[in-house]
């Protein structure tokens, strides 16, 4: 007897729960419902069953009430007690004065979850929604809103059945197709059918995750036809989840504000090239003032980056860290020599996110003849500052021109006049001679850049070390000029 009226005050509960009219729920410290009650249904038009154990909150809410209810969430998974009033509108229609209370569950000391609880206060007829009191509560209670909040609902019902059709779509709920595609578009960025596909893959990741299916399972369970069609676009989901995601975790958040602040030229980017955010000293460099990079490929903005990032962002992505020098031709024509630092960034769960890039114009030159004795002359006064040489070879009038500073360096007299030859005598015999005249001989066949570090010596035969970048000019398919600089860097 004890235990059949001990069943009996559980079933009454349960019962007394499970009719309340008021919200009473319960999620887990990953926001995953494990109870809710048929007052749901009259909320937000979905059975408990279709959200208990399957349901994220923010899936519930939407983005624009979740994003209203974070600081309640963060607050009781912190463990605090909430108490917060709130406007909501019913599926009727009607506006409700509602209070919510969300009160943390500790498991051995921690917080494993919350209750929730959303009781109605007053009801409120539908014209006051727009009244003085309620200003800050307009963007819940637009009836666009509203609608399409209706609209994820039914896609949501419809996940395991096939895509409906736009026309039934719009008839079910109303609106008109044109109406109905448009509004979504402006409110979601995407289309019907696209973000029903992401709910179908949400739902199979979680599943698969869990692994209560495979992915052959999951095809048949979303009536995919073909199990490779649903691979594809399972594969599509994550791979774009992954470039996305990070964009709203507190570490990336950390990292934003710290590059934004940098005084340096520093960018961070996704796992895909694409820049998250960028200091202002990079903008500057990068002339981008006018444009909003944020999302944009690193490449497709700025295609004169070097193309070596391409091959060694699979190595940074692995959590090493790789530095160099070489050369960037801008735009506009400038030349710099480019010291730049990539390393990978990790996100909140300690997973590398992407990578960061800083870079360090070490001497920017324009390769136009009649600046280049204004380059030369510029380069001169440097000598108190740091040891870079100038030099350019002019083959229309068989000229060699050194600054100062670079006769210096070689330790060769002031009036010593050099031709291209006894430059390459300088370089270290052996490997730094070989590399510097395929450089030299490639630069005037084929208009390519060249540099890199080399060995050279004096002609008081003492060892130099120095960074070398050079680039020729072509007009009529010919080369009619070199132009360089030398960075002494030997310790």
């Amino acid at each position: 007897m004890p235990l059949l009226v001990k069943l009996s005050l559980i079933e009454i509960i349960t019962g007394i729960l499970k009719h309340s009219d008021a919200m009473l729920g319960y999620w887990d410290k990953n926001l995953i419902c494990r109870f809710a009650n048929d007052a749901y249904r009259n909320w937000f038009g979905i059975e408990p069953d279709a959200m208990i154990n399957k349901m994220y909150l923010w899936e519930l809410l939407g983005q624009s009430l979740y994003q209203n209810n974070l600081k309640y969430i963060d607050g009781a998974l912190n463990g605090h007690v909430q108490v917060f009033e709130r406007f909501l509108q019913d599926r009727s229609g009607q506006m409700m004065n509602t209070r919510a209370t969300y009160t943390p569950n500790f498991v051995e000391g921690q917080v494993d979850g919350f209750f929730v609880q959303v009781v109605i206060l007053n009801p409120m007829e539908k014209k006051i929604v727009d009244n003085e009191h309620l200003p800050q509560k307009k963007a819940f209670l637009n009836p666009t809103d509203h609608n399409l909040d209706e609209v994820i609902q039914t896609l949501r019902s419809w996940i395991f059945t096939g895509f409906p059709s736009i026309a039934a779509l719009a008839k079910k709920h109303f609106i008109s197709e044109s109406k109905l595609k448009r509004d979504f578009k402006e409110k979601y960025n995407d289309t019907i059918f696209s973000y029903y596909r992401m709910l179908q893959m949400e739902f199979a990741e979680r599943y698969i995750a869990e692994k209560r299916y495979n992915k052959s399972q999951m095809a048949s369970l979303l009536n995919f036809s073909n199990p490779s069609n649903f691979s594809k676009c399972y594969q599509k989901y994550l791979k774009d989840k992954s470039s996305n995601h990070h964009s709203a975790g507190p570490q990336v958040i950390n990292y934003k504000a710290f590059i934004e602040q940098e005084p340096i030229a520093i960018a961070m980017f996704d796992i895909d090239m694409h820049f998250i955010a960028a200091s202002l000293k990079w903008i500057e460099d990068y002339d981008l003032q006018d444009k909003d990079i944020t999302g944009c490929n690193l490449y497709e903005l700025l295609p004169e980056f070097p193309s070596q990032f391409q091959d060694l962002l699979p190595t940074c992505l692995k959590g090493e860290i790789y530095f160099d020098d070489g050369i960037v031709e801008k735009k506009d024509g400038t030349l710099s020599w480019m010291h730049w630092d990539i390393r990978p960034w990790y996100d909140d769960s300690k997973e590398v996110g992407g990578f960061m890039i800083m870079t360090q114009n070490y001497v920017p030159f324009r390769l136009s003849i009649n600046e280049n004795k204004e380059v030369l002359e510029i380069l001169n006064k440097t000598q108190k500052i740091a040891r870079i040489g100038a030099w350019s070879r002019n083959f229309k009038d068989n000229t060699t021109v050194w600054s100062k500073v670079l006769k210096e360096m070689l330790e060769v007299p002031a009036d010593f006049t050099p031709d291209l030859e006894t430059a390459i005598s300088f370089y270290k015999e052996g490997e730094n001679r070989d590399r510097a005249a395929i450089g030299l001989k490639n630069a005037m066949l084929n208009a390519k850049p060249f540099g890199g570090d080399f060995e050279m010596i004096t002609a008081k035969g003492h060892l130099l070390k120095v960074k070398v970048a050079g680039y020729p000019e072509f007009k009529d398919g010919k080369c009619e000029k070199l132009s360089g600089i030398l960075i002494d860097i030997t310790f």
